[in-house]
């Protein structure tokens, strides 16, 4: 029989035979002898060979013993999503028979997914959240994305375009960042941008929990692992996380006998519940922050570098308020924040209360201003390092109150700068974000910088 296409007549076996050979997966056809009949050009590439080498051989002969087609070809049970391996190929196959008139006179296998890694990955990202543990994973949720970063200008832009980059790829984050920069914040955001955001949005922090906890809380524990243990066992944050992302915050106080077992979870994909016997399959994207330079922490020998090397696939410094150069329109956006939670009116910011806020310099960063920003709304009256700040009226007598707060203020965070930088006023000056002159000019209208005071010698 003949069949008309675009290329003119072809014979119908011919035809079908090139259907079978353009088809991606793999597929072989066996009698009731189990001798292959048919083969299609992608398992010959599997096998190495053509399709003359294999047809007419017994299919446990060119396959292996672990094919069941043959007994599939015999009447036994089809085979649905089993797992095969051929030639160093890890296939999931279907093996089902072929009948005529009722009769069984064959049986074809067929690859349902030829790429194991790349099945998985799938799976993780479409099925995994919904099968794993779903009922428990509900309440795992992120509660912010990207837009609830706020902020403008050069640096925050940069900063968005790598926490974006960082969202694109399945890789392990490590977020570092001073206390109160939103470094959970910047977690929550990838996971939301990220192909996991349907999963769940799991966090622990090493540093709030006894070390003899944490492995219980990461791994999970068998019933009567320990006293007072669930007689049923309790799945661990990693389990909970399947599909997801699981933050582990503040990874640089996670006690050194630990971060053994970690690594090995991030390079196995397994862990072994507390008590358990087996090794239990994760699939969690692990995201780390921490306030501590873990560098440092390594050169000190209180983390090990290989699990520094581990996470520290894709770097994100998350900018202290001081750097950021956004400082007032910040405020702005937090007291309307501030304002839709608390049900009142948003007070204005106007030149008196802009210098207050730039002449602190909020160790605590975002953290620190929004709670400073609260108590403002609430009581009417700028209250910064616990020394309130009245707002002042117009008036020579306002702006004489003014000028002192502002002086008292600068003198205190200049003495903090020299403190921390040891005296050095290079340094000192990096650290206030200005140039050496200003500094001296600072110094020398506060009357600092002499003997006695702190680091007065120093350059």
């Amino acid at each position: 029989m003949l069949t008309q296409g675009l290329i003119g007549p072809i014979e119908e076996a011919e035809f079908y035979r090139l259907v079978l050979n353009n088809v991606s997966d793999s597929l072989v056809v066996v009698d009731t002898a189990g001798a292959i009949v048919l083969i299609n050009d992608p398992y010959c590439e599997i096998l190495g060979g053509r399709a003359e080498d294999f047809v007419g051989r017994h299919i446990v002969e060119v396959i292996g013993p672990d094919t069941k087609l043959h007994l599939v070809a015999q009447g036994i049970e089809a085979q649905v999503g089993r797992p095969l391996e051929v030639r160093g190929h890890k296939l999931v196959t279907k093996q089902v028979p072929v009948r005529r008139n009722g009769e069984i006179v064959g049986a074809v296998g067929f690859a349902l997914f030829s790429d194991y890694e790349l099945l998985k990955k799938t799976y993780s990202r479409i099925f995994k959240p919904e099968l794993s543990l779903s009922q428990a994973n509900r309440a795992w949720r992120s509660r912010f994305n990207a837009g609830d970063i706020i902020g403008e200008g050069p640096a925050m832009a940069a900063y968005r375009q790598l926490l974006e980059q960082a969202a694109q790829y399945d890789l392990p984050v490590l977020i570092s960042g001073e206390t109160g920069t939103g470094k959970e914040l910047a977690a929550q955001a990838i996971h939301a941008m990220s192909d996991r955001a349907e999963g769940p949005f799991v966090w622990v922090n090493c540093a709030s929990m006894p070390g003899d906890l944490i492995e219980a809380e990461l791994f999970g524990y068998e019933g009567g692992a320990f006293t007072g243990a669930r007689q049923r066992g309790k799945p661990g944050k990693f389990e909970l996380a399947g599909g997801g992302v699981l933050l582990l915050d503040e990874i640089g106080d996670m006690p050194l006998s630990l971060q053994g077992s970690l690594l090995r979870v991030l390079q196995t994909n397994e862990v072994v519940r507390v008590g358990g016997t087996a090794p239990l399959a994760v699939n969690a994207r692990i995201i780390c922050a921490t306030h501590r330079p873990l560098a440092e922490e390594v050169r000190a020998g209180r983390f090990r570098e290989d699990l520094y090397h581990r996470l520290n696939v894709l770097p994100i410094e998350v900018p202290a308020l001081r750097e950021r150069g956004d400082l007032v329109f910040l405020a702005g956006r937090l007291l309307e924040r501030i304002s839709d939670k608390l049900g009142r009116p948003v007070p204005p910011l106007g030149d008196a209360e802009r210098r207050l806020l730039l002449a602190h310099g909020w160790s605590g960063n975002v953290r620190e201003l929004e709670n400073v920003l609260t108590r403002y709304m609430v009581t009417g009256t700028l209250s910064i390092t616990g020394k309130e700040a009245p707002v002042p009226a117009d008036g020579e007598a306002g702006a004489g109150l003014l000028k002192q707060r502002i002086r008292h203020l600068a003198a205190s965070e200049l003495r903090v700068a020299l403190a921390q930088a040891q005296g050095n006023k290079i340094k000192a000056a990096e650290l206030l974000g200005i140039s050496r002159s200003h500094l001296y000019r600072l110094l020398a209208a506060h009357g600092l910088g002499k003997r006695g005071d702190a680091g007065g010698e120093a350059d």
